[in-house]
């Protein structure tokens, strides 16, 4: 905690009023949930066979949401300032059922075998290479019980802040690349964004997402693009700004 019990804020939104920066410049959260896979988390959570787990859950859109509805709730995220002001935002006759559990995933973060009932992955998976997109994926099936889903929403190379990406991405298509979408120095294509990301990213393709889920061992119920009316101007392209999955541990 801060010194002298001083409360950290959240960030204002961006201009565009739904992005909001993260306290260490490792993505942005969304101010509300927007996107329909999120959504069915959140819907899907007081049913779960078990707690849901909302890895780099930021300042706990999702994670607060799910509580709300009646979910048990494990937010983590790899800065603990963000989860002190998810935790500041809970209520408190909801507090018992939330779990604060700072640490990088995947290599920070381990459970017992299955002992989840949901995993939510917004925004998340975009961070990573190939391999630790596909070892983070079956360390999620793992934990999770039988019955239980992983939900996931990640951006796709077709934003207009990136468009001279996207012929680099789709030639990589044609030569059948293992990981097409992936970018070794983001801000390459957009030097205003790239000050609040990592320096890599991995936009993804439900085809791509599919297959690394798929040899996991899930069972896929939807996987596509989506559009993100909620996004900036600058960021739209088509309606395939982001993918998004539901999966199921059979």
């Amino acid at each position: 905690m801060e010194e002298n019990n001083k409360k950290i804020a959240m960030p204002q939104p961006e201009s565009d009023g739904f992005f909001i920066r993260t306290l260490n410049n490792k993505g942005f959260m969304g101010a509300y949930p927007s996107d329909p896979y999120m959504k069915a988390f959140i819907e899907f959570s007081p049913s779960a066979p078990g707690p849901v787990l909302d890895i780099g859950a930021a300042y706990g859109v999702a994670s607060l949401a799910a509580l709300k509805a009646g979910a048990h709730v494990i937010a983590n995220d790899i800065d603990e300032r963000h989860l002190e002001i998810l935790l500041d935002q809970a209520p408190d006759s909801l507090k018992n059922n939330l779990k604060l559990l700072p640490g990088a995933f995947p290599d920070g973060v381990s459970f017992e075998k299955e002992t989840l009932g949901a995993v939510l992955a917004a925004r998340v998976f975009h961070f990573f290479d190939g391999p630790t997109l596909q070892k983070s994926i079956e360390q999620i099936y793992r934990w999770l019980q039988p019955s239980g889903k992983l939900f996931v929403t990640v951006e796709s190379p077709y934003l207009r802040n990136i468009q001279s990406f996207i012929p680099i991405y789709e030639q990589r298509l044609i030569e059948s690349q293992e990981w097409p979408g992936f970018i070794d120095d983001f801000a390459k294509y957009d030097s205003r964004k790239g000050m609040n990301l990592p320096k890599t990213m991995h936009l993804l393709d439900p085809k791509t997402l599919c297959r690394v889920v798929e040899k996991a061992g899930f069972k896929v119920e939807r996987c596509n693009f989506f559009a993100r009316p909620e996004f900036a101007e600058n960021m739209r392209l088509d309606g395939r700004e982001s993918v998004g999955l539901v999966a199921f541990k059979g």
